[in-house]
């Protein structure tokens, strides 16, 4: 066996061109989604030949056999204790910066002060590169100060707010929606773009002056000998953007930014038998509902979820519903629940026709892969944007859930089983989607090997990280050309008075 892994090694040396590398993935959040997204993103390297390390709130029942856990126990536990019903949750943008504020304060402290992790921190293990999660959390990325490898970012989300700066990226909120005004589109009026810009400014302002000073001080609460978290948060090598122009509006990325939407697709495994044998005999079509792995179904309102019920009993498709309850009252024979399903291996089924969708991003883009058409019913967070986008798509309809009706969604629905457009809509997504150079687990591998050879690749850095805020909004500049032309201004005022004084001064002696 030890010549077999010997022989492996080299193989793969020669095809890559990289020695196996220890990669560390730090990752704090403990909400589900989040971990179930960067797990996968480990494995894929894992998978590659790569030595990973995996320090989360999550564990893996079968891991892959080069896939270490430092499982930080008990924090997903603390969380899901204080969790709320997202159904009775009402967003106000103007405070979303406060919330997030907490929210990131919160993890990355729990993360700090966890037995486990303080133990981890004190070994003098090596690492070629460190992975951490953004969320708005910057002094979690001490992580890979400490252990001296250079930091790579994966964003759940497009470039935005959270990575630009850290990037010198170009902010434009000229064209670039904040996701907390998801009313907003990239095609915005004058009175939107006055919004949009005004809420950036008030984002930033507080972010600058409240939330990153917070997360500096956090950092040297738990690591005195720290530096300044500015010289930390800067020093990222490589971000790695869960987008894809199937989904998202293009906009501009510096050279350290890597789209590598859709990576989370893996291809489909065979369905248990039960679900196989539900799909396969359901001659009408299925459609698929499922709000995430955040939003309950079983938390939903009654009035809500019994016209939604009368609804489906009135169709011929058969619902699967994913439904975290083991009775469902009123539920009609074409309803199937459960508490659990592989979502991406049912899209694969052809008998798959609707999926009736949270909003949620992976799921998005595993719907556009496969070229179902949605309804999306967003709840909270960036789910409306999303929604809209798809919308703005084709291959969507996009409404709130707390809007919903029983006459709004019957129309919807009837709307999206009969008119062909929106299948044909996702079916051209999903072309654009599986159209690229390299398929995004591959492009995964390829970037964090390639910062590895590259010892950081700093050359991918731009230039704006080594400009004072001033001097990259050209405000120095603009003062400096103010001052000359009011110097210059100043000067051809000042000698046209005394021109015209001494012209005075000589007609009086004339006369």
């Amino acid at each position: 066996m030890k010549i077999v892994g010997v022989l492996c090694a080299f193989v793969f040396i020669i095809v890559t061109g990289a020695e196996c590398a220890k990669i560390l993935g730090v990752f704090h959040l403990a909400g589900k989604s989040h971990y179930m997204a960067c797990s996968t993103l480990m494995k894929i390297l894992a998978e590659k030949g790569h030595d990973v390390t995996v320090v989360a709130a999550f564990k893996e029942k079968n891991p892959p056999k080069n896939y270490r856990q430092i499982y930080l126990d008990g924090l997903y536990e603390q969380t899901s204790a204080q969790s709320i019903n997202l159904f009775e949750t009402t967003s106000f943008a103007a405070i979303t910066p406060i919330v997030f504020h907490f929210i990131s304060n919160m993890f990355q402290e729990m993360a700090f002060n966890h037995t486990v992790f303080k133990e981890f921190m004190k070994t003098n293990e090596k690492f070629d590169a460190v992975i951490v999660e953004e969320f708005q959390s910057e002094a979690i990325k001490y992580v890979g100060h400490h252990f001296n490898a250079p930091l790579i970012v994966y964003s759940a989300m497009d470039a935005g707010d959270w990575t630009n700066p850290f990037q010198g990226n170009p902010d434009t909120p000229s064209y670039h929606p904040c996701t907390a005004l998801p009313h907003l589109t990239n095609h915005m009026s004058f009175l939107e773009r006055v919004e949009n810009t005004l809420y950036y400014t008030y984002n930033n302002i507080f972010y600058h002056l409240i939330s990153f000073p917070s997360q500096n001080r956090l950092l040297h609460r738990y690591y005195p000998d720290a530096p300044h978290l500015k010289d930390i948060a800067y020093n990222v090598s490589l971000v790695l953007l869960n987008t894809d122009p199937s989904v998202h509006e293009p906009i501009p990325k510096v050279p350290s930014m890597k789209d590598i939407g859709g990576f989370h697709i893996r291809k489909p495994k065979p369905l248990p038998e039960d679900l196989q044998k539900i799909l396969d005999n359901a001659k009408h079509g299925v459609i698929f509902f499922s709000l995430g792995s955040n939003v309950k179904s079983k938390d939903m309102p009654k009035e809500k979820r019994d016209f939604i019920l009368r609804k489906f009993s009135k169709l011929k498709e058969t619902v699967i519903w994913k439904f975290e309850d083991t009775e469902l009252p009123g539920k009609p024979d074409n309803v199937i629940i459960r508490n659990w399903l592989p979502q991406n291996d049912i899209f694969a089924h052809k008998n798959v026709k609707l999926f009736i969708s949270h909003g949620g991003l992976y799921s998005t883009m595993e719907a556009v892969y496969h070229g179902l058409p949605v309804m999306a019913l967003s709840v909270f967070a960036e789910q409306e944007l999303n929604g809209k986008r798809a919308e703005s798509n084709g291959f969507a309809r996009h409404i709130r859930f707390q809007q919903l009706t029983e006459t709004s969604f019957s129309e919807i629905l009837d709307d999206l089983l009969s008119d062909p457009k929106y299948r044909e809509n996702a079916k051209k997504r999903s072309g654009i989607m599986k159209d690229k150079p390299m398929d995004p687990a591959d492009a995964v591998n390829f970037w964090v090997e390639y910062v590895v050879r590259h010892r950081g690749a700093p050359h991918l850095r731009s230039a704006a990280l080594d400009l004072e805020w001033y001097e990259y909004l050209l405000i120095d500049v603009v003062l400096f050309i103010l001052t000359m032309a009011g110097a210059f201004l100043f000067t051809v005022v000042y000698l046209y008075k005394l021109w015209s004084k001494r012209r005075s001064s000589i007609k009086e002696k004339k006369n």
